[in-house]
């Protein structure tokens, strides 16, 4: 048996194959780091043509949305291939129920940090990372109760 860091990545690789929990939150949390990454970085180039911080808020959760939305599916997609895109579907609805707690937290803690003069590349990053750490620890209780991860 490999040993190290190879080993680590094959357990974790067995894992994800294995484990509709383990499944579903690496590629939530996947698309969601790569979704808030890019929606920091275009905001903060955007944020001078905006005219308020509210205007901020509302354009950084419409680009996080569907950023996050498309990479995720792409990514349920390949690895759950038997399961069809019904299950892409039963997961996004799961999502989407749960997206107004995800943006009124995300939304709420950045235009806080926008008015205690934080940057707003770095605002995007604080508040949708927190957002994702309670969304995903709320999506997680429910989809075992409800039998999502089954």
């Amino acid at each position: 048996m490999p040993i190290g860091p190879i080993r680590l990545w094959i357990q974790a690789t067995e894992r994800y194959q294995a484990s509709r929990v383990w499944n579903i939150n690496a590629n939530i949390v996947c698309a969601d780091i790569l979704s808030t990454t890019a929606t920091a970085l275009i905001v903060e180039a955007l944020h001078s043509r905006l005219p308020s911080r509210a205007a901020i808020v509302i354009v950084t959760a419409t680009i996080d949305g569907a950023i996050s939305l498309s990479v995720f599916a792409a990514l349920h997609m390949r690895a759950n291939r038997s399961r069809g895109f019904r299950d892409v579907w039963r997961v996004q609805v799961h999502r989407w129920i749960l997206s107004p707690l995800n943006y009124l937290m995300g939304g709420g803690l950045q235009y806080v940090l926008l008015s205690s003069g934080v940057r707003v590349g770095v605002s995007v990053l604080i508040a949708y990372f927190g957002a994702l750490v309670v969304v995903r620890t709320v999506h997680t209780l429910y989809g075992k109760r409800s039998g999502l991860f089954e």
